[in-house]
């Protein structure tokens, strides 16, 4: 095959991966009505059981109890369920005398998939709202949630993350990311579901659970996949609404990447029923957001250097476009001032996160992932 055909092959995957898709998934979507459940009035309304996994977390756990009492959402209906996952700093003793809150502690940190399967011998109500210790939760949330699993057709119901927007311009541009994929989410959860959820907040029926495997890192993969298989759908709602903060230093969303995408790997090996159409319901969404993401670093090297080995001039302005931004990529990597710039800034984050793919591959490969996470500052 021709370097120029190599060319055009990768380019097509990445225009499809980071273009097509969306404006696909979007279109689809506009062809389906959105889904709108009516909102429980407080009388409807069922006991939830609002389940937590935490490490060293003593600080930050009262003041999400406050996040979660300022729920619209019956206090008598809302019961707290924190697991301290081998905590050092009196974790399990922060909610101590609070009423609707109770801690599960044990010594020996086992990571968060453990510690959700720990919790869920402990529930009892029908219906079990997953979530963050970090994240600020808008009152009314819980309840649309809940809400929206009153149609038996849904399994999950995700909220959505919006971030406080960063002070420089890697931080806007890490913004500007998450927005892109809030829209893609947004398209695929009209159009039937999305693949997988936040797990900052989720909620579905303690019925449709399955015990994750110790060591798992994407519980809020696997988990509304899981239940996708057997036919519900997996929702996105946008009124839903939680914040977190996007962090100026593209570092930490690095290592945050690198973790989550390594999860990728790993649940990709545990789950292969996930790459069968047949067994797949969601399918076509996996592999055009999940699989093509993956492949597209590969593509980016394909694309430079076949270029450079195609002969005429459209190659050469195309190869000589393409060293220019990854030019831009590398003085936002080294010269950190230069983020404030746009064009700079979305260069280094866009190159940056697909750098992490093929780190989270490399780690997953040597077996160097460590389901355990850590607290973000």
């Amino acid at each position: 095959m021709s370097a120029s055909l190599w060319f055009w092959g990768a380019g097509a995957l990445l225009a499809y991966t980071y273009a097509g898709y969306p404006l696909l998934v979007a279109l689809l979507a506009r062809l389906r009505p959105g889904f709108d459940a009516r909102l429980l009035e407080d009388a409807e309304l069922p006991r939830v059981t609002v389940v937590m996994a935490a490490h060293n977390e003593a600080r930050r756990l009262t003041e999400k109890l406050r996040n979660l009492r300022a729920q619209d959402y019956p206090a008598r209906l809302l019961e707290v369920l924190v697991v301290s996952d081998g905590s050092s700093d009196g974790s399990e003793h922060a909610l101590d005398g609070q009423p609707g809150a109770r801690t599960i502690a044990y010594a020996q940190r086992r990571g968060k998939a453990y510690a959700l399967n720990r919790a869920m011998q402990e529930v009892s109500t029908q219906l079990v709202v997953l979530c963050d210790v970090r994240q600020e939760i808008e009152p009314g949330a819980v309840r649309r949630l809940v809400s929206d699993l009153a149609d038996p057709a849904v399994g999950v119901a995700g909220g959505e993350l919006s971030h406080r927007p960063g002070a420089v311009g890697a931080g806007r541009s890490i913004g500007l990311y998450w927005r892109y994929e809030r829209w893609i989410r947004q398209s695929e959860s009209r159009l039937h579901s999305t693949v997988g959820a936040s797990g900052a907040l989720y909620a579905m029926r303690r019925a449709d659970w399955r015990d994750l495997r110790e060591g798992t890192i994407l519980d809020d993969f696997e988990t509304p996949m899981q239940v996708a298989r057997s036919g519900k759908r997996v929702l996105l709602d946008s009124r839903a609404r939680f914040w977190d903060d996007v962090h100026d230093d593209p570092a930490d969303e690095r290592r945050r990447k690198i973790r989550t995408l390594s999860g990728n790997f790993q649940s990709f090996v545990a789950l292969p029923w996930l790459f069968l159409p047949w067994a797949n319901p969601l399918w076509f969404q996996f592999v055009s957001h999940k699989v093509m993401r993956l492949l597209a670093p590969y593509a980016m090297a394909v694309c430079l250097a076949s270029s450079l080995l195609a002969g005429g001039a459209l190659y050469r302005m195309l190869a000589l476009a393409q060293l220019g931004f990854y030019a831009l990529a590398a003085i936002g990597r080294w010269w950190p001032a230069s983020r404030s710039s746009r064009i700079v800034g979305f260069a280094h984050v866009f190159c940056d996160m697909n750098l992490a793919a093929v780190i989270a591959l490399l780690r997953f490969l040597r077996g160097r992932i460590d389901a355990r996470w850590e607290k973000t500052s």
